[in-house]
């Protein structure tokens, strides 16, 4: 795990970040519990939440985030604890790849509502709860080169994450007068430990902890101003035409 000299103070906020057991969901959890966050984790995926057992910074829950009676559920628990500062929407399905030609309906609606469908019900349920109160809130929601970008056989994945930012886009228009942020980082090469990669200009790839950083950033005094903003944490991917140097057209000689 790649150590953070980035400093951050969250003590005595209360920070919900979904998809928590993956790899940047773990990284996301630690580092807001270790600011001093205490952070409500929550995942589909019961064995993989067991990671955050014994710290006492982090409850867990297990859910279908894109079922309302779940988001209810997280949403009641939240309150029952003192409310919510920092929403994360993390959690989505990243694993599937299947050509826009073969996708079935049944596999596109999955798609959608584990990546857009639970964004929507925990951020309308956040709004609404900050709106109820008088206080601000932030939302951090991962998107992906995808947003803007097309993956290979990936169609429905790039849809939700160009809608989470168009989302993010909506909240901050509607609702930033009351104090209510909503940003995205899209982060590339996500692989776990670092390693060499010859099409990202930076060299290499990103570890999770960095995008955790951004999120932390985001959801901070210090981004106050950031209002639907994508922060991009690719090593420049996003700024290259191309992603493989060796297929650059060579000019002709005059």
């Amino acid at each position: 795990m790649r150590m953070s000299s980035v400093r951050f103070d969250y003590t005595g906020e209360r920070v919900l970040v979904t998809g928590a057991a993956g790899l940047i969901g773990r990284a996301l959890v630690r580092r807001f519990a270790g600011a001093g966050a205490r952070v409500l984790a929550v995942d589909v995926d019961e064995e993989g939440l067991k990671v955050f057992d014994g710290d006492p910074r982090v409850a867990t829950m297990v859910g279908d985030l894109a079922r309302e009676d779940v988001a209810d559920a997280v949403f009641a628990r939240l309150l029952r604890d003192g409310g919510l500062d920092v929403l994360v929407n993390n959690a989505a399905m990243t694993e599937v790849r299947t050509p826009f030609i073969d996708i079935s309906a049944g596999l596109w609606d999955a798609i959608i509502s584990a990546n857009l469908r639970s964004a929507y019900l925990l951020s309308v349920r956040a709004v609404r709860h900050w709106r109820d109160t008088g206080r601000g809130g932030a939302i951090v929601s991962l998107s992906s080169p995808g947003g803007s970008r097309a993956h290979e056989d990936q169609s429905a994945y790039d849809v939700t994450k160009a809608g989470i930012e168009a989302l993010s886009r909506a909240i901050a228009v509607e609702l930033g007068g009351l104090g209510i942020r909503a940003n995205c980082v899209a982060p590339a090469s996500v692989v776990g430990e670092i390693r060499p990669a010859t099409d990202i200009p930076a060299g290499r790839t990103t570890a999770p902890e960095e995008v955790a950083d951004a999120a932390l950033f985001l959801a901070s005094p210090a981004a106050e101003q950031l209002n639907g903003h994508v922060l991009r944490v690719d090593g420049g991917l996003h700024a290259r035409l191309r992603t493989d140097p060796a297929q650059e057209q060579q000019r002709a000689p005059a």
